[in-house]
């Protein structure tokens, strides 16, 4: 019975597509945009000044921090491993599970500073 439900509805689906997809389309159709949607688009475009008040900041601040993170998460991964090897060597299974915690949160920090 579910059987023929499935197949009924596949075939139903099947039958409702178009002939011919836009994807498949031989050439590709340009899209015709009226006068309005080319106005209002050109309304939200930024302008090319800067407003007052508004100043770039430098992006040495930034990269600092990056490569903090970075350091970190170094830092983290190997005392991680170092904590793996050592709950393996004396078979302790908290110690091998909390190592590999720190190392992933190493992983996590570094990944998302060199971003």
């Amino acid at each position: 019975m579910r059987l023929l439900l499935v197949a009924g509805l596949a075939l139903s689906a099947f039958a409702a597509t178009p002939d011919t997809l836009p994807a498949q389309a031989a050439a590709p159709r340009p899209i015709a945009l009226d006068q309005e949607i080319l106005v209002a688009t050109a309304q939200l475009r930024l302008p090319a000044s800067q407003p007052f008040g508004l100043e770039r900041r430098s992006a040495a601040p930034m990269l600092q921090q990056a490569r903090g993170k970075r350091r970190e998460g170094e830092i983290l991964m190997i005392v991680g491993a170092a904590g793996i090897v050592t709950g393996l060597l004396v078979d302790e299974d908290l110690i091998t599970i909390a190592g590999a915690g720190v190392g992933g949160f190493g992983l996590y920090l570094y990944l998302e500073a060199t971003r």
